[in-house]
């Protein structure tokens, strides 16, 4: 099997300021990946930015002009996007249905936002959208069930892309539980799981939590 290097490619990361969005800077960093970190927080992005030779931007996920802005930096600096990882988490939530139609818009119309003013560089180089979702998109979360639905809708997105005319630009990468203080999947697990599987051609891949990517990652059920 041909494995795909990251050595050169161009990759930007959403929330690269964050636990998560960090780990996978510098996992991709280590790979010899060109990084353009994104954040809403733009002294984490800085902080993260420092760490890994990569470029930092204020990145509010639901803004056009600013994804329209990492867009064309990323394509000036290092040339059309091969990667875009979705790392941006939105924990906020309340108990009713405008919270969670908040959360839905936050969740999915970013990726809709991402989609349009990245698609073309990703389209043009067979490049990826990366998303993330926990196992709660397959079996709800009751302790968070706004949280759980949203995860779901990110999933039901990466179908919907994948089987319209565009199809093949995003990449779903599941992991086994909720992002809290207890889980058992660490967050460098993840990541170079996420690495493993891509490397391999993967659109579709689980990371089973307590087991470790030198025993594995498979593709998740459809």
């Amino acid at each position: 099997m041909t494995k795909t290097s990251f050595a050169n490619k161009v990759a930007l990361v959403t929330g690269g300021g964050g636990q998560f969005g960090r780990m996978m800077c510098q996992t991709l960093a280590q790979r010899g990946c060109k990084l353009i970190v994104g954040d809403c927080d733009l002294t984490a992005a800085r902080d993260t930015a420092a760490k890994t030779a990569g470029l930092a931007l204020g990145l509010d996920v639901t803004d056009p002009a600013m994804w329209n802005n990492a867009a064309c930096s990323a394509r000036d600096l290092f040339g059309p996007l091969d990667y875009v990882f979705h790392c941006a988490q939105h924990c906020a939530e309340g108990n009713d249905a405008d919270s969670l139609a908040r959360l839905w818009a936050t969740q999915v119309l970013s990726l809709e936002i991402a989609y349009r003013y990245c698609g073309p560089d990703l389209g043009s180089k067979g490049g990826l959208h990366v998303i993330f979702v926990s196992g709660a998109a397959w079996q709800p979360d009751p302790a968070r069930p706004l949280w759980s639905a949203a995860e779901a809708a990110k999933r039901h997105w990466h179908k919907a892309h994948q089987l319209g005319s565009h199809r093949g630009l995003s990449a779903l990468i599941a992991y086994d539980v909720p992002p809290r203080a207890s889980r058992k999947t660490a967050d460098d697990e993840i990541a170079a799981a996420t690495l493993w599987a891509l490397s391999r051609g993967e659109k579709h891949a689980f990371v089973p939590g307590g087991f470790g990517v030198a025993s594995f990652c498979r593709k998740s059920a459809q």
